[in-house]
């Protein structure tokens, strides 16, 4: 046979396999269709032949319709995230500006490219796998294997770790300059959204988590700064708030990825992250020996923050009835990094009344929120309905004192709660404590939630000559909270190192318990108890580096050593305007203790505040220039009525971390009298111009008879940055006595702000009233 025979004969061979490949698997995929069809009818078939209720059907398909409802929306926004994760930012900020015009110079508000460290990072990755073994199997497989158990899920360890190919990556950072001169901190936006692959193993199942996304606030901390290489001592690394969680289950896992189920799994690997490294915990890395391992490791609280949630108002009705009447069964979670609380269920009502106090500890100031999330109970199998959520920046409440206001809920169509929280310093003497301890009696009177007066922090430094060769730990009781350190493998001189910080209701009465106890036996090696009263007469209230020996120790040698400090709260001082109400205080005041009243404004700053209200006239051709943008923006130095003499509004204006404007309007002083001598019923209206639709619209209440009302209420407009140089807002006083009809002009007064030209230094200040004008109907 000729050559050219031979390679016909072998492309005819070719043809005819590649033919049966695929005919194979066409008929192979056809088969599995038929098979599942087969099986769908055959089971539909079997229900209706033993009369089973129709429900046992819908169940399950009900289940499966969610589940792949669910599996396509998360699919949909891991292939986002991973695609932002692989692609340069020069790229992503393109096509941002196709979809949203976002100019070149924007990119992250208030935070600077790091495109840099993303390239390095993503050279590094390969090299990062042991690291991550390591922390997966020493220290996420413990707090793992412990959470479990609660569950009767035992044994749970790492079978398989593959980190994958895909890096985290940091879209922007901030570096703090207004910090103590021996540490620096720096924010950093924090995304990782990997091909990683996760095995584990958890009473003899095996099951495991692919494509995991997390995304949050990341803050890193050096402290102390040294005099020798590397020139800083150690790390702290933490997330200020919960970081956002998600993940696809693998294995028998899979089972339970349903609404509810799936929510659990998620909810213990979310507070497993927040037990590691979310305030108050961090993760310290030593990098240099000679410096205090305490400091780095559990520093002191910065305060406390006691916090009332009183009630809320017009929340959305979920539980419709069947003349169109609604109710809700409403609850609010409040939330400070990794500390929780939940408010108890009031039934049927759409304004609930909670008055529930609580208290957090505090460990930074800067750039944390408290968040609220109110949901409305069901008592199905069903999730329960989400209601709204609100914020409060803890940098408020702490340059405030106190802050007793309402605020809106966000992501719903309507409501707003009354909250009102106070910030405790706390104090190396005991001076303050009995006025503490009268406060408590006075607000458990409404609340059954345990107060405070004092906190306890504890140093457990290590143990020295303990009995036999045990895997000792440490555990801590304080009333009704307690604490372990991690266990140490065989040795009778255990090195610790672990800090705890506890709430003290009365150190009068009060006592530290410590137990070191063997896990291999759980039998307690020694004890020690000490009576917190004796620390208030130590000096600053502390001990230092004291060894303590043990009760119950057989031998009697053995000693444990601590560090023990008491701190009482103080409740800070505040700016009020004589009437013992919380007030907000103006950021211009020098200093605490130089005032209450608001200071004058100093020609510097009016001259820039009226050169800032430039662009704002040009906008508006209708007011006169220099006289009218003095009128809009600034204070009159000396007179509390305004240039005009139609009163002042005090404002704080801001732009959120959130893409939000936010709007506090705290009071209005000396509103005119109506000619016929009769007092105002004044309230504020404000529009986010050059919208006036209904959703622009907010309101204040309406105080009755006053010239000097007092609101306090907080509104909030979600806007994006590249919006916020073409918003102007329009602050309105109006006066609801009588008809409108016949009143000569409800507008009392008016305020304009260029939102473009906001000073974050100055966002609480008093702006003069001018005269309205009348472009809109009431």
């Amino acid at each position: 046979m000729s050559v050219a025979g031979e390679k016909v004969v072998d492309t005819a061979e070719d043809v005819a396999e590649d033919v049966g490949h695929a005919y194979g698997a066409w008929f192979k995929s056809y088969m599995k269709i038929f098979g599942r069809r087969a099986l769908e009818w055959f089971l539909v078939y079997m229900f209706g032949y033993y009369n089973v209720s129709f429900g046992w059907l819908m169940a399950p398909l009900f289940f499966l319709v969610l589940r792949d409802k669910r599996a396509k929306e998360k699919k949909v926004k891991f292939d986002i995230i991973r695609s932002i994760a692989n692609a340069d930012e020069k790229d992503i900020i393109q096509e941002i500006q196709r979809f949203s015009n976002l100019p070149s110079w924007v990119t992250f508000p208030d935070m600077e490219r790091v495109e840099w460290l993303n390239k390095i990072i993503r050279q590094l990755w390969p090299y990062a796998g042991q690291y991550v073994k390591d922390l997966c199997k020493y220290s996420i497989e413990p707090s793992m294997r412990t959470a479990l158990e609660e569950y009767k899920l035992n044994g749970f360890q790492f079978e398989k770790i593959i980190l994958g190919d895909t890096p985290p990556r940091f879209s922007g950072v901030k570096v703090y300059d207004d910090t103590s001169r021996h540490e620096i901190i720096m924010d950093m936006d924090f995304a990782y959204a990997g091909d990683c692959k996760f095995e584990v193993s958890v009473s003899k199942f095996k099951m495991g988590i692919k494509d995991l996304q997390i995304s949050g606030r990341l803050r890193i901390m050096m402290k102390p700064l040294v005099r020798q290489i590397p020139l800083v001592g150690g790390l702290q690394v933490f997330f200020l708030n919960n970081p956002d969680v998600d993940f696809n289950l693998i294995g028998l896992a899979d089972v339970f990825d349903m609404p509810g189920l799936s929510d659990i799994l998620r909810s213990i690997v979310t507070e497993q992250i927040g037990h590691m490294m979310v305030l108050p915990n961090r993760y310290p890395i030593q990098l240099v020996e000679d410096i205090d391992v305490v400091e780095l490791k559990c520093p002191a609280p910065a305060g406390v923050i006691r916090l009332n949630v009183i009630e809320a108002q017009n929340l959305m009705k979920k539980d419709i009835g069947i003349m169109g009447t609604g109710k809700s069964d409403p609850y609010c979670i409040l939330r400070l990094g990794a500390q929780k609380f939940q408010t108890k269920t009031i039934n049927n009502t759409v304004n609930p009344k909670w008055d529930f106090c609580c208290e957090f500890l505090t460990e930074v100031i800067q750039s944390q929120e408290l968040d609220f999330e109110l949901f409305d109970l069901d008592d199905g199998p069903g999730q329960d309905e989400f209601l709204g959520r609100a914020n409060l920046d803890v940098q408020e409440i702490w340059k405030n004192g106190e802050v007793d206001m309402w605020v809106p809920l966000s992501e719903a169509k309507s409501g707003r709660i009354h909250i009102r929280a106070t910030w405790l310093d706390l104090s190396d003497t005991a001076d303050s404590l009995q006025l503490q301890l009268e406060e408590i009696r006075a607000l458990q009177v409404t609340t059954k939630n345990p107060l405070h007066s004092a906190v306890l922090m504890v140093w457990v430094d290590s143990a020295k000559k303990l009995n036999q060769i045990p895997d000792p730990f440490v555990r801590l009781y304080v009333g009704n909270e307690k604490g372990e350190t991690a266990v140490r493998q065989r040795t009778n001189d255990p090195v610790f190192e672990e800090g705890f910080t506890f709430l003290v209701r009365n150190p009068r009465t009060q006592e530290l318990k410590l137990e070191v106890i063997d896990q291999k036996t759980n039998q307690i090696q020694g004890k020690v108890e000490l009576d917190l009263n004796v620390f208030l007469k130590e000096r600053k209230m502390e001990v230092v580096g004291e060894d303590y020996s043990l009760s119950g120790a057989s031998g009697g040698l053995s000693t444990l050593k601590l560090n023990i400090t008491l701190r009482i709260l103080k409740t800070a001082l505040k700016t009020d305007d004589g009437d013992g109400g919380p007030q907000e205080k103006d950021v211009s005041v020098p200093a605490p203790g130089e005032g209450t009243e608001p200071p004058a404004e100093v020609t510097s700053v009016e001259e820039v505040m009226s050169t800032a209200a430039t662009p704002l006239m040009q906008m508006f051709p209708s007011a006169t220039s220099s006289e009218e943008s003095s009128i809009r923006q600034r204070t009159t130095p000396g007179s509390n009525a305004g240039i005009h003499g139609l009163g002042r509004v005090q404002l704080t204006v801001k732009y959120g971390p959130r893409n939000n404007l936010i709007i506090v309007v705290h009071q209005i002083e000396n509103l005119p009298k109506e000619e016929d001598g009769e007092l105002p019923d004044p309230y504020v209206k404000l529009y986010l111009l050059p919208d006036r639709s209904k959703d622009s619209k907010r309101k204040t209440d309406v105080i009755k008879d006053d010239c000097n009302p007092k609101y306090d209420e907080r509104f909030e407009y979600p806007i994006p940055p590249n919006e916020l140089t073409q918003r102007t807002l329009e602050v309105s006083v109006i006066n609801k006595k009588g008809l409108l009809f016949l009143q000569r002009s409800p507008k009392m007064g008016q305020v304009r702000l260029d939102c473009g030209l906001l000073d974050s230094s100055k966002m609480t200040q008093w702006y003069d009233l001018a005269p309205a004008a009348d472009d809109d109907e009431e």
